[in-house]
């Protein structure tokens, strides 16, 4: 009698795991739905975008990440004329976080590394009346993180250098 006893009380208990352990099952199959690709532009920075299936429907996060952006810039007076020898803003950055809400364990994501923010032009070009302007934009080792729940990688992609 004392077995039965023990089972009715650990049946309920047997009954809610599947329900308790769902959201992470659910999870483990992420994959992403085709290949992430990238764009870039000299005004927006960097932009990654794809879309990822197998996920659980609670917050989700997409960022970017680089080990360093390297952009050039050159001093440019109202003529059009380029004073040489201008600087290279190098740093490591991680862009902002795209906030996704799954709909049936799907997401899109398009999130975004701006440009750095340029040198000044009163301290960096011959005179305050000539403007930085940006010439080239150089993003290493680029990775994408999907995370569910925010703080957790559940898929990365690894982009590796964009270049021009």
């Amino acid at each position: 009698m004392l077995r039965r006893i023990l089972f009715l009380s650990a049946a309920p208990a047997m009954l809610l795991a599947p329900v308790l352990f769902a959201t992470a099952a659910q999870a483990q199959s992420a994959h992403f739905v085709g290949t992430p690709s990238c764009t870039k532009s000299l005004p927006a920075g960097l932009t990654c975008s794809g879309k990822a299936a197998g996920l659980a429907n609670g917050p989700t996060e997409a960022f970017l990440t680089a080990s360093s952006i390297s952009a050039t810039y050159n001093c440019e007076n109202k003529g059009g004329n380029i004073a040489p020898g201008q600087p290279v803003v190098t740093q490591s950055v991680t862009g902002p976080v795209q906030k996704i809400t799954p709909r049936n364990g799907n997401i899109k994501f398009s999130p975004t590394i701006p440009p750095p923010t340029p040198p000044s032009a009163a301290t960096e070009c011959p005179n305050g009346n000539w403007k930085v302007v940006l010439t080239s934009l150089t993003y290493n080792d680029v990775v994408l993180h999907i995370q569910q729940p925010p703080g957790t990688d559940v898929l990365t992609f690894d982009f590796g250098t964009i270049d021009p």
